[in-house]
């Protein structure tokens, strides 16, 4: 399954009537240009975990980073790194182990 797919998916198996009210993903551009991705955590499996990371940054054209904190994930990163960036909250969904 595609990962924007897998996103869906995700978000809708979270879906209870009540979840949805106050948990939301956001994906939004940024200007260097880029992309700035928002996904709340409360009452899923990953609400308690915690990762830092810092940005990658190989160059105005290639660059990304990613966290986990404060019940959120939050990932951003050039312009060709929105499907990336997804990929790594997916790796973090299903276990996996995830690396920059």
């Amino acid at each position: 399954m595609k990962n924007l797919e897998w996103l869906k998916t995700w978000f809708s198996n979270n879906c209870d009537g009540d979840w949805e009210h106050e948990n939301q993903i956001k994906i939004e551009t940024v200007s260097n240009p880029g992309w700035d991705i928002t996904i709340d955590l409360n009452y899923t499996p990953l609400e308690e975990l915690t990762i830092e990371n810092d940005v990658v940054d190989n160059g105005d054209d290639d660059w990304y980073f990613f966290d986990v904190k404060e019940r959120r994930f939050h990932g951003g990163g050039d312009l060709s790194k929105l499907d990336f960036i997804i990929s790594k909250f997916r790796e973090l969904a299903e276990g996996r182990v995830y690396s920059l």
